[in-house]
């Protein structure tokens, strides 16, 4: 199950809407040299902003995976001397972020988030939604482009980018 966090607007805290990973598989992603492994980390959070880290098994590079102490960001950072750093946002890439979800809710006439002040969304849950919307209307499936520097995106939420690619979200 992949679940969201979300967090709405505050009235008197001017707090921006949020969205944020609770539990879902991660790709891993070199910023030096761009080696997509094809296995996927499971995130599951953070301690104090740590996530993990690995080894590129293509150049070597260390990969420090950090957050915003559970919060996103989730950013994967190469320490290589000598070279810039590169970061990806993964709630971005995956295109599980507020404005996202209220697009995808817009195209199935239903809100993906509660009314609630703040709570989960069950992203699989509202997959089967919009899978059912492209049946509905006979669509033909579009795979959605990934970012540069991105090869792959775990299941299901390559799915998911392809089924809001199809319906034009």
């Amino acid at each position: 199950m992949i679940r969201l966090h979300f967090n709405r607007p505050g009235n008197r805290t001017g707090r921006q809407p949020s969205t944020w990973l609770l539990d879902a598989p991660i790709f891993t992603v070199c910023p030096n040299c761009g080696f997509t492994p094809p296995e996927a980390l499971r995130y599951v959070g953070s301690r104090y902003g740590y996530v993990g880290s690995f080894t590129c098994s293509r150049c070597g590079a260390r990969i420090g995976i950090t957050d915003g102490d559970c919060r996103p960001p989730v950013r994967f950072t190469a320490d290589v001397p000598g070279q810039p750093q590169v970061s990806f946002i993964y709630e971005d890439v995956y295109r599980l972020n507020w404005a996202d979800l209220e697009r995808a809710g817009a195209a199935l006439r239903t809100s993906l988030i509660s009314p609630g002040e703040k709570g989960y969304v069950d992203v699989e849950a509202a997959l089967r939604a919009l899978e059912a919307e492209i049946a509905r209307l006979d669509l033909p499936h579009a795979p959605a482009p990934l970012p540069d520097g991105v090869t792959w995106v775990p299941l299901p939420l390559r799915a998911w980018l392809d089924a809001l690619h199809t319906l034009g979200v």
